[in-house]
């Protein structure tokens, strides 16, 4: 039987949700939302009808021209459309011009061809237009079939305050991130317009609860007002994509009006997703400054709830991770190949294997900023970063071992069986097990979060922060004109991706075996391919690697899984030459852009400059001063904090 109590706090819910719903701003954002799909519907069939008259070079300009009055339209509903339903918006409507997996299939390999405004972009924007005209129209075709359908969904389920709001913060983070970046229109050009677009948007859907705010708070209603009139102001008058001011539209006009929306939804008195779920969310709402170190929350990626991972758990974790009694002869560490000195890499080409015995496959990632990715290795063969250990332990090149081996030694110390004990108290016997060792490693691994840098300090605008000019425009061509910030996504700067960073993405870079350029050949080691997934074992990821977080890469060199390159120059040559391909090398899969950044000397130096001032190590680096005692009998008590190699 289902309690009362249950019962009345679902009708409770129910009540007030539909209430919410039926109030007059909400209930116009829906009817306008319907409307303007409508409207999206009728120029996707202009699309497709500009597409079958298309024969000859001069009728391409009506054809682009309707391409981005589509797409135009689209923008007008983003915020919308994007947030209410993600997976039917990126597999149909707007999805990256990229091959997927199709993670719906449990057990066959099936490649999703990419589908909806973004490649009609690329198709309509390419060099060969009129050779792809009956793909144009099939595009065209699906669009408007997904089109219509994702509208009669939508008509089923009315949008709530609640969810303006978040749908218009997360925008602010879309636009940020795979807007003014260029992500969205990979040919057209269409990025600063189409931002234009999503701003007045979000300004359309705010006015409507401007008169009920400004009864509570005038102040603050006239500020996001003329703050969205302003940012919409600047858009239209800066319009030039390689000079756009990527860091003063985000400090002056994004970050404040992330917060203070968060401030009119809470002072109007809207719910917040706190007050409809107990599930744990990927962004922290409350959070006021999009590169706020908190914005991610860390617990999303990990088995554990925030605040689960005690102080005591976690110095359990550090011990185990300095401590080589973990591999077979009591010589390795985690600490061996992350070393803090070094952002937790070794600087080495390839990690020096266990005995000396050469190296294994690649070297190691920084594990600052780890927790925050769906998948870790830079194969991505680990689905969680309590999944990463096992690997270790059991690999011949790293630790050697068992489980089984580990705890009969570890056991054997009052000091270790203690610290189990003490970390994991809800566990009535047999603390130690495998769960409870890589849950302490990985409770640890979990503090090792660096995001405030110099970078974010001054973009959070803390007291005293300076950044230097060179850094500044280093962050503008990062984020705009070299593309950087399209697959190393703001703020962590990985491959997870935005808006809700749930997804770790891999590229195809065509990285090659060695800097010579007179014979180039890519690197042999086939990556998310060969990483023992059988899901993964498909064409579009031969050669495919994680795409890992740039913060902290002044530290990190070597650089790239196999560390071809010894300086952030090398690695800058590399992308601005169009990766393997521009080296020359076939890499039919690749997913870097073939053509040439056409980056200069200063442009590249700013860059670095940039990525240099993303270091962040305070309070990381600490190294235990002992480690735990075995009986003297073991011949333990020796051993190197750390590692001896």
């Amino acid at each position: 039987m289902v309690p009362v109590g249950l019962v009345l706090g679902l009708f409770i819910l129910a009540s007030f949700s539909l209430q919410e719903q039926n109030t007059s701003a909400a209930q116009t954002i829906n009817k306008n939302y319907l409307q303007q799909m409508d409207q999206l519907i009728l120029e996707a069939q202009n699309l497709l009808e500009a597409a079958k008259v298309t024969a000859t070079e001069e009728d391409l300009p009506k054809l682009q021209s309707q391409l981005l009055e589509t797409r135009n339209q689209y923008k007008r509903i983003e915020f919308l459309a994007a947030y209410s339903d993600p997976d039917h918006v990126n597999r149909f409507v707007n999805g990256a011009p990229l091959k997927k997996l199709d993670l719906q299939e449990d057990a066959t390999i099936v490649i999703l061809e990419p589908k909806g405004l973004q490649i009609l972009d690329e198709l309509i924007f390419s060099e060969t237009p009129l050779e792809e005209v009956e793909t144009i129209q099939k595009r065209s075709q699906f669009l408007i079939s997904s089109l219509a359908h994702f509208k009669m969904f939508q008509a089923r389920t009315p949008i709530t305050d609640r969810e303006v709001f978040e749908a218009l913060r997360q925008h602010l983070i879309r636009i940020l991130t795979l807007g003014i970046t260029g992500f969205d229109t990979p040919l057209s050009g269409n990025a600063l317009p189409e931002a234009k677009i999503g701003m007045e948007s979000i300004q359309n859907a705010y006015a409507y609860y401007i008169p009920t705010l400004s009864k509570k708070d005038a102040q603050l209603a006239e500020t996001i007002e003329a703050t969205l009139e302003a940012s919409i102001q600047y858009l239209g008058t800066h319009m030039d994509f390689d000079t756009f001011d990527r860091m003063h539209f985000l400090k002056t006009y994004l970050n404040p009006l992330y917060k203070d929306l968060l401030s009119a939804q809470l002072t109007i008195g809207i719910e917040t997703i706190y007050e409809v779920t107990n599930l744990t969310q990927p962004i922290n709402y409350h959070v006021e400054n999009i590169f706020d170190a908190d914005l991610i929350n860390s617990s999303f990626f990990t088995e554990y709830e925030a605040g689960e991972d005690h102080p005591t758990r976690i110095e359990l974790g550090k011990m185990l991770f300095f401590d080589p009694v973990l591999s077979v002869n009591n010589e390795r560490s985690c600490a061996s190949c992350h070393q803090p000195d070094k952002a937790f890499t070794d600087g080495q080409k390839k990690s020096l294997a266990l005995d000396f015995e050469g190296t294994i496959l690649r070297n190691s990632p920084t594990l600052i900023n780890s927790v925050y990715a769906e998948k870790f290795f830079h194969d991505l063969r680990a689905a969680r970063l309590e999944d990463q250990m096992e690997h270790v332990v059991f690999d011949k090149k790293e630790f050697n071992t068992s489980f089984g081996e580990i705890f009969d030694k570890l056991s054997k110390s009052e000091e270790y069986v203690k610290l189990f004990r003490d970390a994991f108290p809800h566990i009535s016997s047999q603390q130690m097990n495998p769960t409870t060792l890589t849950n302490a490693i990985s409770a640890y691994i979990r503090t090792l979060q660096g995001l405030n840098s110099p970078v974010d300090k001054y973009i959070r605008g803390e007291a005293g922060a300076e950044l230097s000019e060179s850094a500044i425009r280093g962050f503008n061509l990062f984020m705009g004109k070299a593309a950087c910030g399209t697959c190393h996504f703001a703020p962590v700067f990985n491959g997870s991706v935005p808006p809700k960073y749930i997804e770790s993405e891999s590229e195809v870079l065509g990285i090659p075996v060695s800097t010579d350029t007179l014979n180039p050949e890519i690197d042999p080691d086939l990556g998310r391919y060969a990483n023992g997934r059988h899901k993964e074992k498909a064409e579009i990821y031969l050669h495919s690697f994680k795409t890992p977080t740039v913060r902290n890469i002044a530290l990190t060199a070597p650089y790239m899984h196999n560390g071809v390159y010894e300086t952030l120059e090398e690695v800058m040559d590399f992308y601005n030459k169009g990766g393997g391909t521009g080296l020359g090398i076939d890499v039919p899969n690749q997913t870097l852009p073939f053509d040439s950044l056409g980056l200069n000397t200063t442009e590249i130096s700013d860059i670095i400059t940039f990525m240099e001032a993303l270091t962040d190590t305070v309070g990381l680096t600490h190294v235990p001063t002992r480690l735990p005692t075995f009986p003297e009998e073991m011949d333990l008590n020796d051993r190197v904090i750390g590692g001896k190699y």
